[in-house]
């Protein structure tokens, strides 16, 4: 076919399987071996278009397993893991391994005499791989793409451009994931800068940067001024999108996550409640996000005590995940490791150990020996071990029950 424009049209409905992903990539790579342009038309709720319906390497999946580092202040036991926003561990490091080619291709665009448009189709095709590299918590290698990708957007749009602020949003986020707050916060301030000059107070795009800058002082317990940024967002998304919008749901959620870690229960469970209303409405009740408010939700009732209640919706949240996400997926194994924690609570340990040892398998499988949250659930193994009162040495039982 000889052509030297293509327009891709509804790409986050095109691509809704494996087949299809495949198929556009190698359209995709075909492409960028021929110098032609493509041209991405998308509807304006693309984000939560493609959190619902995109596969894999274009998915916007939010979810993230969430080692809470400090002892739970009610029991003093093993810390519950909570399911937190943004992000999704689905084969990235296979993804990685299928674009390495292109994006050494890529990187080496900006350094010979090229087009603008062809730099600013790298540049979008950058910040797809970059956000692999993050999803797999190779910081550097994210960061090193993403500012080839800033370099690129400065100098083809402007320094004053939405996209390019949708850049130091990304580079903003790499410092987040790597708790280091006061860079986050610096560039999510320069993001805004722009998003609130070009755009407006008063857009989503603006709002979802107001979330952003919220989730950073929560993380840093700061709940005051999280609180107040997300009520910020929250305005914006209940004009702009409405109270039912999926991005208005995604705030409620973040509010409620605030109040639970702050200890009040009952404002945690209301704002839950409006997110999960939302979910269940717009997105359905087998999608990872309802799951991760099924699975919060589980996590204030332990926190109350209320055991039977926490299994029940730890329960609901499993049934999603191992159907939506995989059994070998982290955040699935998250939940196999709060239900373990919910017969420690319990006094019971031989049920504890089962549910441990699924956690700690997939983990092991899916992040390595050496990740903090696989090393995390083989201590809390370890701990409920030493309460079983076994006599059998914890190494050769553990290497008994990892066995195929």
């Amino acid at each position: 076919m000889e052509a030297d424009f293509f327009f891709i049209l509804n790409l986050q409905v095109a691509i809704k399987d494996e087949k299809d992903m495949l198929a556009f990539n190698l359209s995709r790579d075909v492409l960028a071996k021929k110098n032609k342009i493509m041209f991405f038309f998308m509807t304006k709720d693309l984000n939560d278009r493609l959190s619902t319906f995109a596969f894999d390497f274009y998915s916007y999946v939010r979810l993230k397993a969430h080692f809470l580092p400090e002892k739970d202040e009610v029991s003093g036991e093993q810390p519950i893991m909570q399911l937190d926003k943004p992000i999704h561990f689905n084969k990235a490091k296979e993804a990685l391994a299928r674009y390495k080619d292109l994006e050494d291709q890529l990187l080496s665009l900006p350094h010979r005499e090229t087009s603008e448009n062809r730099l600013i189709s790298a540049a979008m095709s950058l910040t797809n791989i970059a956000a692999l590299y993050n999803n797999c918590a190779e910081y550097e290698d994210a960061l090193r793409l993403l500012e080839n990708v800033k370099d690129i957007r400065e100098r083809v749009l402007g320094s004053g451009h939405p996209d390019t602020a949708a850049t130091y949003n990304e580079i903003a986020e790499v410092y987040y994931r790597q708790d280091d707050y006061a860079k986050a916060l610096d560039w999510y301030g320069k993001a805004l800068a722009i998003q609130e000059k070009a755009l407006g107070k008063e857009h989503p795009v603006t709002a979802a940067t107001y979330n952003y800058i919220g989730l950073v002082y929560h993380y840093q317990g700061d709940y005051a001024k999280a609180l107040d940024w997300y009520g910020k967002a929250l305005a914006i998304q209940e004009k702009a999108l409405g109270a039912e919008h999926p991005g208005t749901a995604n705030t409620y959620y973040n509010i409620a996550y605030v109040y639970d870690r702050q200890g009040d229960y009952a404002k945690a469970l209301d704002w839950y409640g409006k997110a999960l209303a939302i979910q269940e409405k717009a997105q359905g009740m087998e999608y990872p996000d309802t799951a991760a408010t099924y699975h919060n939700i589980a996590h204030v009732y332990v926190s109350q005590g209320d055991y039977a209640k926490a299994l029940d919706w730890l329960g609901k949240a499993l049934t999603i995940q191992e159907k939506a996400q995989g059994k070998e997926h982290p955040d699935t194994a998250a939940t196999y490791h709060n239900i373990a924690v919910v017969y420690t609570r319990q006094g019971d340990y031989a049920k504890a150990l089962e549910w441990f040892i699924e956690s700690y398998k997939v983990l092991l499988h899916s992040l390595g020996e050496a990740h903090p949250n696989t090393k995390a659930v083989r201590n809390n193994v370890a701990a409920a071990y030493q309460k079983a009162a076994s006599d059998e040495p914890f190494g050769q039982w553990l290497q008994r029950n990892l066995a195929p």
